[in-house]
């Protein structure tokens, strides 16, 4: 069956472009967010461009979930966690900024930095560490804090004098050992069991 090259098709495209792949339940709860069937209908559409030879497909080995990119490359751990993040998040809020590896002149860098839009209208931070092989250290995200570049980052984009961003721990417990007076530090596992309601 030939395929339509509709805007759900080139928005899928797009972000397989911008982040090397797509999921079949990545694509649901971005680009099917609110259908009936979404990941039956994910499914669909991914089958489809992969059978018109638009994108290639792999297996991802911890799962055997279907992958889905241009160039067939090799999608690591975290950066397949950093991707259901997105997707995630992108289920339950509007997300007004994500950036993968956001770097520091300070000389850190996070995993991730997101803004989300909460349906009460209040925008989070989120400077977002995926602990899969290693642990964040509190060192780290002391630096980051103390080096005032960030609260500079939201007062320059945002108009936000003051603000600091929640740092978001992933990991296999959903549990951390950081704690901070000046900054909120919250944990969740791989899952992201229980995210929407701390944040």
């Amino acid at each position: 069956m030939s395929i339509r090259f509709t805007k759900k098709v080139r928005d899928i495209l797009e972000h397989i472009n911008t982040y090397g792949f797509i999921t079949n339940k990545q694509c649901a709860l971005i680009y099917f967010k609110g259908a009936k069937q979404p990941y039956i209908q994910a499914q669909t559409k991914m089958k489809l461009l992969y059978d018109n030879n638009i994108v290639k497909r792999t297996e991802y080995k911890l799962n055997r979930e279907y992958v889905y990119s241009i160039n067939k490359e090799e999608i690591s751990d975290h950066r397949m966690y950093l991707m259901n993040l997105y997707a995630y998040l992108y289920s339950k809020f509007e997300i007004i900024y994500f950036k993968v590896e956001e770097s520091w002149q300070c000389k850190k860098r996070n995993d991730a930095h997101i803004i989300i839009k909460k349906n009460n209208g209040d925008m989070v931070g989120i400077l977002c560490e995926i602990d899969l092989y290693h642990k964040t250290g509190q060192d780290k995200l002391d630096k980051m804090y103390e080096s005032g570049e960030v609260h500079q980052w939201y007062k320059t984009n945002y108009d936000a004098d003051g603000y600091y961003p929640s740092v978001l721990i992933v990991n296999s417990s959903g549990k951390t050992t950081i704690k901070s007076k000046q900054y909120e530090v919250v944990a969740v596992d791989f899952d992201f069991n229980g995210l929407d309601s701390i944040l």
